[in-house]
């Protein structure tokens, strides 16, 4: 399989302070694990991190040169962010090899206008926007893409309706809901359904403070 390089330096676990000054000289705190291997904890560039993670590269396979010494493939598994800034604050690098599947978190993107929502007056609710799959390296798609146009009032997608490309299976729980598209008039019955038992339990006690007015 084809690999990216990607530089890193080993690291020695310590406390916050020294992963604030790592992220002030533009590195990342982050971890190697992976099935026979231990656990290793590094730093990487920020810039590069950048570029694996541009639109589309996800899954970019790559080899971890740690202290200048190759072989270390890995796929970026998971990572965090500053809720603020945005900036990268942590990477986790698992690894993998080409035999072996692995199970890893895909965004799920929807395109085009349903008709249900263009000339049905449907309304659109996304509630799913990443799954878990799992392939062998070489198979990991950077995004499970569906064009909705066709899509009519009414319908409700789950994540088990995706046809995954070859080698890849879903290792969501399958009847995740992807999105949905309802009709707004079903919207309303199920709001006036919501409303009506408060209606009913607020008409006894209005009919009995009836009488109680009346008396004075």
């Amino acid at each position: 399989m084809e690999l990216t390089t990607l530089k890193a330096t080993s690291r020695v676990l310590g406390a916050n302070r020294e992963n604030k000054r790592l992220r002030k000289a533009g590195q990342i705190p982050a971890v190697y694990y992976g099935k026979g291997t231990e656990t290793v904890n590094i730093s990487v560039s920020s810039i590069d991190i950048r570029k694996v993670l541009a639109p589309g590269k996800r899954y970019t396979l790559l080899d971890l040169e740690i202290d200048g010494k190759a072989g270390n493939p890995a796929v970026i598994y998971n990572y965090q962010k500053d809720a603020i800034s945005q900036e990268f604050v942590h990477i986790d690098f698992l690894k993998i090899d080409e035999a072996t599947p692995v199970k890893v978190r895909v965004p799920v993107k929807l395109s085009g206008l349903p008709v249900g929502v263009k000339t049905q007056g449907g309304v659109l609710a996304q509630e799913t926007h990443y799954l878990m799959l799992s392939a062998k390296p070489a198979s990991i798609p950077t995004v499970l893409e569906l064009d909705i146009s066709d899509f009519e009032t009414n319908v409700t997608f789950y994540a088990k309706d995706f046809k995954l490309p070859e080698g890849v299976t879903l290792a969501s729980v399958p009847r995740t809901v992807i999105f949905s598209i309802s009709s707004k008039s079903k919207k309303k019955d199920a709001a006036d359904a919501a409303a009506a038992p408060a209606a009913e339990a607020a008409a006894p006690a209005a009919a009995a403070a009836a009488p109680a007015a009346e008396s004075k």
